[in-house]
């Protein structure tokens, strides 16, 4: 909260009216739900200060606001969902911490009067009509937003007595601090490296150990699916029909030739359509009677089996979700329609060793040459003479050498992550020797603002924690509210 309020200061005030108003139509949340034993309409107790039943709602439909506008599907949440959340208690949580806020304004003597919290609400634009605040306006709105003027004025009160005591802490770093802080990452090492290749191990592999790796892993090659089809592709006439048939059609198929207008187009102006639609209607119904005997087993056809489906992606995805037996219905399929039949379906079947030899092959290879690459390299890093490579740091972005930028971030990151001046990583096809010969902290950073921002964040973190630690043990809490009670 402290966090917040510190990097966010100026927009303090103006964020919780917002908040204020963003109620729009809902009205308050939960009215009545919660059980209390003690305290009246209050929740809780916060050393000397209330919180009431009406600040948790609000708070809660803050809450509420917030993770509907970044979170997708959250307003679809139900009142069990949300409680299952635990957002009461969020928003319970953030509330006591205000108040040790408020409490410690108290202690020192800090206080809001009327007449700033009446300067505030007057500079706000929500509330002013040609630039100059409207009493009238101010009320409407509340209303509108089911909130009560003393409520709204309330929370302005609070938002500017936070100002206040937030004003009173740490607010930045000192040099010192920031220098600290990026001292690390300004490290670089300078190194030499030499790149070994998976081509120059000298491997041989016999048939037997091929043949006694494919017998270990057989189930792991399998042969892709394979679809024995039935197909018959019906095509449209080539004849051009007569004009009366097309003017029979086109009456009879109107609403096919509306305009963008709304307008019927005349026939003379469609009848390329009007034919080329007529033509793909005669084929389709051809298509149905060939699917009806084709289903009935009164068509046979000559048949094809493939791996590799080659229709549309549509017609493919049907064909895989078809039964051995079942006959797909009339598709439309390039110019014309498609009967098909899928006569049998074979998977799972595993590749004898003739045809799963060259990935066997390749996967001995691989594990033999990573296994070539470690050791060499072992033997040569301390005494290899290498290439130097110039500083690197946390930072580099770019190829090295060979290296392409991925293999070279992988190297740096490896590099950074590891105390010792020499080593080597064995990548994919290569492996690679590196030793540090100097180390210095004169990178120099591209992103300080950044850097200083996440210090300070963190310098915050830090004193909130402290903060928030010596307010709970000087302000004890008692909460009415039987629901939020551990």
């Amino acid at each position: 909260m402290i966090t917040w309020m510190q990097k966010h200061k100026k927009y303090l005030v103006v964020t919780i009216w917002i908040s204020t108003i963003a109620f729009v139509a809902a009205g308050m949340i939960g009215w009545g739900q919660y059980n209390f034993s003690l305290g009246n309409d209050s929740v809780a107790k916060v050393g000397q200060v209330l919180i009431t039943q009406e600040e948790l709602e609000m708070e809660y439909k803050r809450l509420v606001d917030a993770y509907s506008e970044s979170i997708p599907d959250f307003k679809d949440l139900d009142a069990k969902q949300l409680q299952a959340m635990g957002l009461e208690k969020s928003a319970l949580n953030l509330l006591i911490n205000q108040a040790y806020l408020k409490n410690l304004a108290l202690d020192l003597g800090v206080g809001v009067s009327n007449a700033e919290i009446i300067a505030e609400i007057q500079k706000s634009k929500m509330f002013q009509k040609d630039g100059r605040f409207d009493e009238s306006l101010y009320k409407q709105l509340l209303q509108q937003n089911h909130y009560r003027p003393s409520a709204f004025e309330d929370n302005v009160r609070n938002a500017l007595l936070v100002q206040k005591i937030s004003a009173l802490f740490p607010k930045a770093t000192t040099p010192l601090e920031r220098n600290a802080f990026a001292y690390p990452l300004k490290i670089q090492d300078r190194a030499v490296i030499k790149i070994l290749h998976a081509k120059d191990a000298p491997i041989k592999i016999e048939e037997s150990a091929l043949k006694s790796y494919y017998e270990q892993h057989k189930d792991t090659y399998k042969l892709p699916t394979s679809y024995t089809l039935a197909v018959l592709q019906v095509e449209p006439d080539k004849t051009t029909p007569d004009v009366a048939v097309l003017r029979a059609h086109y009456q009879s198929h109107k609403s096919a030739y509306i305009s963008a207008e709304g307008k019927l187009e005349d026939f003379e102006h469609v009848k390329s359509r009007v034919t080329h639609d007529y033509l793909q209607a005669q084929a389709k119904e051809r298509a149905l009677e060939q699917y009806l005997a084709l289903k009935k087993g009164k068509l046979t056809l000559a048949e094809q089996t493939v791996t590799d489906l080659p229709y549309t992606e549509q017609i493919n995805a049907q064909i895989e979700k078809m039964r051995p037996g079942e006959v797909l219905k009339p598709l439309e399929y390039q110019e014309g329609y498609m009967v098909l039949k899928l006569v049998k379906k074979s998977s799972n079947a595993l590749k004898s060793f003739e045809q799963a030899r060259p990935e066997v092959l390749a996967t001995l290879t691989h594990t033999e040459q990573q296994a070539w690459l470690k050791e060499q390299a072992r033997k040569e890093l301390k005494n290899f003479k290498g290439s130097d490579i110039g500083a690197i740091s946390p930072e580099f972005q770019g190829s090295i050498q060979e290296l392409d930028p991925p293999q070279a971030k992988e190297l740096v990151t490896y590099i950074f992550k590891r105390p010792d001046l020499e080593g080597f990583l064995v990548l994919k096809d290569k492996a690679v020797l590196y030793r540090i010969y100097k180390q210095d902290f004169a990178h120099v950073l591209h992103n300080e603002p950044y850097l200083e921002e996440m210090a300070s964040n963190l310098k915050t973190q830090d004193f909130d924690q402290a903060l928030v630690a010596m307010l709970r043990s000087k302000y004890p809490i008692t909460i009415y509210a039987k629901s939020l009670q551990e």
